[in-house]
C-alpha cells in the first residue's frame, strides 16, 4: 500500500508536496471512552482537484484498544494553487494494528498483562478545510471517520499545520533536480540510536542501535539492510535484520521524506520467545536531511508486524555518509 501510492506522488514533480502534522480527539462506536489521535501525512496533487496521500495515524487508548496504522487516501480539493481557503474530501484504505485483548494472567514472575496484537484492514474517510498562507504553511482542520468490519469504528476531529513545498511561487523553497544528476545507484551509510517498544498495554522500551546500509536503485527507489539491537526490551528477539524496498521523494534539495515495506529476521531470539521462524513483516517512514554533498542526517520509524503478539515500533535517529 505505501510504495504504489508514494510512487504515484514522486511523478508529479512540478506540483507542490505537501507535509502535514495533526493532533486532535477521537470517539469511538461502541462506546470505549475518548482519547488522543495524531498523525503525520504526505500529499502529492496530480491534477487541478485532485491529490493522493500517506499516512501514518496514531488512535491513542481507548479502553481495551491501543490502534494505530497506516492509511493511502486520494483526495478531492475545491482548488490547488494559491492562499486562502481550501475545501477537501478523501477516501482510502486504512491497515491497523490494534493492541487489545487485555486479561491479567499469573505468572512465575507475578502478574501480567496478557494481551493480542490484532491486525486488519478498513476504510478512512476524511473531510478537511485548510488555510493557506504565503510562503507555504497552512493550517487545517479534519474530520476521520474508520469503518473496520466487525471491529471498532472511530469519529476524530484533528487540527494542524503543514508546508507546502516547492512547485509554485509562494513558497521560498524550490524542488532540486541535483538527485536525479547522481546516475544510481548512489550508496549511503548510516549509524543510529533510538528506542524499541513492544506494543504492549504497558510499552516497554528499551535503547535500541542500528547499522544501515542503502543504496538507490533508480530515481525514487532504494534498498537497504539495517541491523538492529535491543536487549533489554521483552520481545521475541534480541537483535536482527531488515530488508526494506523504500519510495522516498525531494521535497526540497535538501531535505526528503519516503516510506517502505519488507521482512525483519531475527538473528538472536530471547529465551522466552515462540519457537515460530517466521519472518516478520516490516514498514516504515524516514525524513532525512542532506548536512553537506556527503553527510545526511536521518530518522527513521520502522514497525515490525509479526503473528506472535510481538510487534515492535523501532525509532532511529542517526548520520550517514554518502559515497
Amino acid at each position: 500500500m505505501a510504495l504504489p501510492s508514494l510512487y504515484l506522488l514522486t511523478q508529479s514533480a512540478t506540483r507542490a508536496g505537501e507535509l502535514d502534522l495533526t493532533t486532535g480527539y477521537e470517539q469511538s462506536i461502541p462506546d470505549l471512552g475518548n482519547t488522543y489521535t495524531w498523525g503525520i501525512e504526505y500529499r502529492q496533487p496530480f491534477s487541478a482537484h485532485l491529490a493522493a496521500s500517506f499516512t501514518w495515524l496514531n488512535e491513542g487508548h481507548l479502553v481495551n484498544h491501543h490502534r494505530d496504522g497506516q492509511a493511502a487516501q486520494l483526495w478531492w480539493r475545491s482548488r490547488q494553487d494559491g492562499t486562502g481557503l481550501v475545501f477537501e474530501a478523501g477516501i482510502g484504505p486504512y491497515h491497523y494494528y490494534d493492541t487489545t485483548d487485555a486479561e491479567l494472567v499469573n505468572t512465575p514472575t507475578g502478574s501480567e498483562i496478557a494481551f493480542e496484537n490484532a491486525h486488519g484492514w478498513g476504510v478512512l474517510a476524511s473531510a478537511a478545510m485548510d488555510w493557506y498562507f504565503k510562503h507555504g504553511w497552512f493550517a487545517l482542520l479534519r474530520l476521520n471517520d474508520i469503518e473496520a468490519a466487525g471491529e471498532v469504528r472511530s469519529t476524530a476531529l484533528l487540527a494542524g499545520v503543514g508546508y507546502r513545498f516547492g512547485g509554485n511561487g509562494d513558497s521560498k523553497y524550490q524542488q532540486s533536480d541535483s538527485w536525479f544528476a547522481v546516475a544510481p545507484p548512489r550508496s549511503e551509510v548510516d549509524i543510529m540510536a533510538g528506542r524499541a517498544v513492544l506494543n504492549s498495554f504497558r510499552s516497554e522500551a528499551s535503547s535500541a542501535q542500528a547499522l544501515s546500509v542503502r543504496t538507490k536503485i533508480s530515481a525514487h527507489f532504494a534498498v537497504s539492510l539495517t541491523y538492529t539491537e535491543a536487549q533489554r526490551v521483552p520481545l521475541d528477539w534480541h537483535s536482527g535484520a531488515a530488508v526494506q524496498l523504500w519510495a522516498e521523494t525531494p521535497l526540497t534539495s535538501a531535505f526528503s521524506v519516503g516510506a517502505s515495506v519488507g521482512v525483519f529476521i531475527t538473528a538472536d531470539r530471547s529465551a522466552t520467545a515462540n519457537s515460530a521462524t517466521d519472518p516478520a513483516g516490516i514498514v516504515g517512514i524516514t525524513m532525512a536531511y542532506d548536512i553537506s554533498s556527503r553527510l545526511v542526517a536521518r530518522a527513521i520509524w520502522n514497525r515490525t508486524t509479526t503473528r506472535d503478539d510481538d510487534d515492535s515500533d523501532i525509532v532511529l535517529v542517526g548520520l550517514g555518509y554518502r559515497f
